[in-house]
């Protein structure tokens, strides 16, 4: 139902996403699994292909793929070098992948900001209600330099290891 052949990757990577129902680790098990399937041509292939670059080669192990079960267990290396030398493959079949990059991205950015938040609020909490060693060991953060501020990073990571480089 991808239909990378028809779709082409950018539209197969947007359905897979938005209209495929999966859920994100499902979606992430399917890119997986068919890394692991080229990884299985490239070992089965790779001395016997007569293919002019790594990148064509990349490109028809990523079509059979996409091809779907029967292609990749038919497939030999006489059919992958006709299929490269008859320009019989598309972009490659990883690219429609790039969004579940993409969204990962998001998300580890999106948990560092919540993260930094709550360090936050629990910083001004500290600095209202806390007692005098917490208000002190905030100030001295407010006040140290990017090397102290590590430093007090490390210390008290529960507090500062979100609000440093």
């Amino acid at each position: 139902m991808m239909d990378f052949n028809g779709r082409g990757y950018q539209a197969a990577g947007r359905w897979l996403v938005e209209d495929s129902g999966l859920t994100f680790n499902e979606i992430k098990e399917i890119r997986n699994m068919a890394t692991r399937k080229v990884n299985v041509l490239y070992k089965k292939f790779i001395n016997d292909v007569r293919i002019g670059s790594d990148d064509g080669f990349s490109d028809v192990t990523w079509q059979t793929v996409a091809n779907g079960f029967q292609s990749f267990h038919s497939c030999t290396a006489e059919s992958l070098t006709e299929m490269y030398d008859e320009n019989r493959y598309t972009e490659s079949f990883a690219y429609a992948f790039y969004i579940v990059d993409e969204i990962e991205e998001e998300q580890f950015a999106a948990n560092q900001f919540l993260k930094r938040e709550r360090a936050m609020k629990r910083i001004e909490e500290m600095r209202r209600f806390g007692g005098g060693f917490d208000q002190k060991l905030i100030a001295a953060f407010e006040h140290a330099d990017n090397g102290n501020k590590r430093k007090l990073a490390v210390g008290f990571p529960e507090l500062f290891e979100h609000l440093v480089d």
